[in-house]
């Protein structure tokens, strides 16, 4: 009896100490991953378009090496294209006929920029047209353009803030961002921080450890047979 329980403990033991290897493994793991993974931010910009020429005419944004976000303005239409990567430039959008403009896609904060339907042309698009009301960036409001570029080290994905004002052709700049090569990014987001959690698996004991500290509160729990506290 006395060797059953000592070879119980043994079991017991290595089996905890194995969790919390597996746990500080995928901690240092996901921290590895932080790291490596970088979302780069513009700050906020506030840049004015209007009718004005000093405010109103072509600008550029830079984003990396010399791929930049380029605004441009043809009569009534406001114009976006990204360009001066060495390998693509892309935007999500959309077209209202066959051989006709490119318009470009207006994405909620929050959004998946990567699942979104870029255009396969190298084009620019229209933001919105002031005469006759079209594109999805008429209407008062914030939204977002989706965009990607790729300099040759792989695809990266980005988003600009435009709040579309109430008078006629003008809205702001309100910022942007970028990922590095590969980088998981949505509509709005300025950092990479926190969004690594959703790799993780949400079943089991080690999606549980991977999560850290909580996640070895809650296993004792379970092997204790105690409810789990969720917030």
């Amino acid at each position: 009896m006395k060797r059953n329980r000592q070879s119980k403990a043994l079991n017991l033991s290595t089996s905890r100490w194995l969790a919390y290897a597996a746990a500080g493994a995928a901690t240092s793991l996901g921290g590895a991953q932080s790291a490596e993974a970088e979302i780069h931010y513009s700050g906020l910009i506030n840049a004015k378009f209007n009718n004005a020429s000093q405010e109103g005419g072509t600008r550029n944004f830079p984003l990396r090496h010399s791929a930049r976000i380029h605004f441009s303005k043809n009569f009534y239409q406001r114009n976006f294209l990204i360009d001066g990567a060495a390998v693509s430039n892309r935007f999500c959008g959309y077209q209202t006929e066959p051989g006709g403009s490119f318009y470009v896609s207006r994405l909620a904060q929050g959004d998946v920029i990567s699942n979104c339907a870029f255009v396969s042309s190298d084009r620019r698009g229209v933001l919105f047209q002031s005469y006759g009301g079209t594109g999805q960036f008429f209407e008062p409001g914030i939204g977002f353009i989706p965009f990607r570029f790729n300099n040759g080290a792989g695809m990266q994905y980005g988003w600009a803030r435009i709040k579309r004002l109430h008078t006629p052709d003008s809205f702001l700049l309100v910022d942007y961002a970028w990922g590095d090569p590969g980088d998981r990014i949505k509509a709005g987001q300025t950092r990479s921080a926190g969004d690594q959690v959703e790799a993780v698996p949400d079943q089991g004991s080690l999606g549980m450890l991977a999560l850290g500290g909580a996640g070895l509160m809650a296993w004792r729990r379970r092997r204790a047979g105690r409810p789990i506290k969720t917030a």
